[in-house]
């Protein structure tokens, strides 16, 4: 039996972090902006966008306090998703992953913090992960995502005697990225969708996707996503 715990938390300032930084720094050539699904957030990020951190904390905190004060807000609603998915697929996500990468998860203990920007991160040194109530997605989706990466980062790109350890940063994001192929349809029920990663992948996770359906070797498809990478980023 996988031991591995977790927690599921709200922080405010967490939050507020995760929609000034998202606006400030864009990833694998996406802007996260194009993420957002209503007005009322597209009002605020206006009102913010070239705001220093002071204020846009002035203009975020209270707005953000008052979805957190409201239970039937889009922001509470979905805590009580993530708490009903992660209490009956966790563990089976936590398999999955060892029976993917062929090691134990690299922890015994996750931190889960709901945010309202539809960003994700995550902090690899201590196991944090951000969750968004994406409306093509389940939160262990999420999970799987992002364990992945955990899992790549850990024994992989830690690892001085593997070729993964001698990449570039943006070598490491792209290939990274594009290894959440191995999440797809063979994973439902568990998961609700196959993962779609970023659009400028696309040709790439193509690759990868094939190869891994031959194969099912994960060892395999990171030594044939590293024999590619050079044909599409340098």
């Amino acid at each position: 039996m996988i031991n591995t715990k977790y927690q599921i938390k709200y922080s405010l300032n967490k939050d507020i972090w995760n929609w000034i930084d998202a606006l400030q720094n864009p990833f694998m050539e996406f802007n996260w902006v194009e993420n957002i699904d209503n007005q009322e957030d597209l009002k605020i990020i206006k009102q913010i966008s070239g705001l220093k951190k002071q204020g846009a904390t002035q203009t975020l905190k209270p707005y953000l306090e008052k979805q957190k004060e409201d239970p039937n807000s889009r922001l509470n609603k979905f805590i009580k998703t993530v708490e009903k998915d992660f209490d009956t697929k966790y563990q089976n996500a936590c398999k999955i992953l060892e029976k993917i990468t062929k090691h134990p998860v690299v922890s015994k203990n996750f931190t889960f913090y709901i945010t309202t920007f539809p960003r994700c991160p995550y902090f690899y040194d201590s196991y944090e992960i951000f969750m968004y109530d994406y409306p093509w997605s389940t939160p262990i989706d999420g999970f799987l995502h992002e364990g992945l990466h955990f899992q790549f980062t850990h024994f992989w790109g830690d690892d001085q005697n593997s070729p993964v350890s001698k990449l570039n940063d943006d070598q490491f994001d792209y290939l990274k990225e594009a290894l959440t192929v191995v999440l797809d349809g063979e994973l439902k029920p568990i998961i609700s969708k196959p993962d779609q990663g970023y659009p400028n992948q696309e040709e790439y996770r193509k690759l990868l996707h094939n190869h891994w359906g031959k194969y099912h070797d994960f060892n395999k498809l990171i030594d044939f996503g590293l024999s590619k990478l050079k044909d599409f980023i340098k």
